[in-house]
């Protein structure tokens, strides 16, 4: 009877432990969302250089990350076969890191097929989700860190 009564807050203590600290955070990939939404190269650019750049740096610290960079409003020319301005750093991105994950938001694309009057083209590295701001919202609800360069 003794072993049980000292097992029990043994236990407890343990559980308490488990819960403080879970398995799963520590071994984790950190996960990164880079928000797109302005139609300017340079900022492109930079997007695409901050998931390189991170990538790179925590693969040296022996470490994994998650990225996907989600482009909306006037940004989502970034990933349209006809309008966007940095299509070859886009491709080599996705040969170079093919698990960034890249969305273009649906309702800004339907706006921008609008606008041009024309049928565009997505690219194909790159897929449509139905709202660019819900999929950062997500993310974020999920503990993605958030950034915009």
């Amino acid at each position: 009877m003794t072993t049980r009564i000292l097992a029990a807050p043994a236990l407890v203590f343990g559980i308490l432990v488990a819960l403080a600290f879970p398995v799963h955070a520590q071994t984790a990939p950190r996960q990164l969302v880079i928000h797109v939404d302005s139609p300017d190269a340079e900022v492109m650019t930079e997007a695409l250089h901050n998931a390189a750049n991170v990538i790179e740096t925590e693969r040296k610290a022996g470490e994994t990350v998650a990225i996907e960079i989600v482009a909306n409003g006037p940004g989502s020319s970034i990933f349209i076969s006809e309008l966007t301005p940095v299509a070859d750093a886009v491709r080599n991105l996705h040969t170079t890191y093919p698990d960034v994950v890249m969305s273009l938001c649906q309702i800004s694309f339907a706006h921008t097929e609008a606008a041009t009057k024309k049928t565009l083209t997505v690219m194909p590295e790159a897929r449509l989700v139905p709202s660019g701001a819900v999929r950062i919202m997500d993310l974020e609800q999920q503990h993605w860190a958030y950034l915009k360069p």
